[in-house]
């Protein structure tokens, strides 16, 4: 079984985490124009970021907005999809989360869509007239809150 180690993001790791968001939003994601290197720094600025590595590689990231427990971003590299990196991450969020979690999905991006629901995440409305147009998913896994579960 391959094991997933989960950190906190470092300076060191900016642009390794930064070519894995800009490589991944040019090849998956098709609504995104002129994606650049320096947009994850900017689309990341203030929120908590863990890294999943991987026998010392890059796996994936996730970005939590803690002040609404908003996963803004959720990346995993090619090389390491299907292989439980995107559940890891979601599980170590919950850790810091003050209730379920809440995230956006493209509604296009149909692989997203069926990970989250997967791995607890249901769609709880619908924006069809954003663009691109796209989904709000809360997490229905409370039993994995630390803050949810204290007696």
């Amino acid at each position: 079984m391959t094991t997933i180690e989960i950190k906190t993001a470092t300076l060191a790791d900016q642009a390794e985490l930064a070519e894995l968001y800009l490589i991944d939003r040019q090849q998956e994601f098709p609504w995104v124009t002129d994606p650049r290197l320096a947009d994850f720094e900017h689309d990341s600025r203030g929120e908590f970021v863990r890294v999943a590595w991987i026998n010392g590689r890059l796996a994936g990231f996730c970005s939590l907005y803690r002040l609404a427990n908003f996963i803004h971003l959720l990346f995993i590299a090619p090389d390491f999809r299907k292989m439980g990196v995107g559940e890891s991450l979601l599980t170590e969020m919950r850790q810091y989360a003050t209730e379920p979690l809440t995230l956006k999905c493209v509604m296009a991006n149909e692989g997203a869509l069926k990970f989250y629901s997967r791995v607890g995440f249901q769609v709880v409305k619908a924006d069809r007239d954003a663009l691109p147009p796209n989904y709000t998913l809360r997490d229905t896994h409370t039993e994995q809150y630390v803050a949810l579960n204290l007696h």
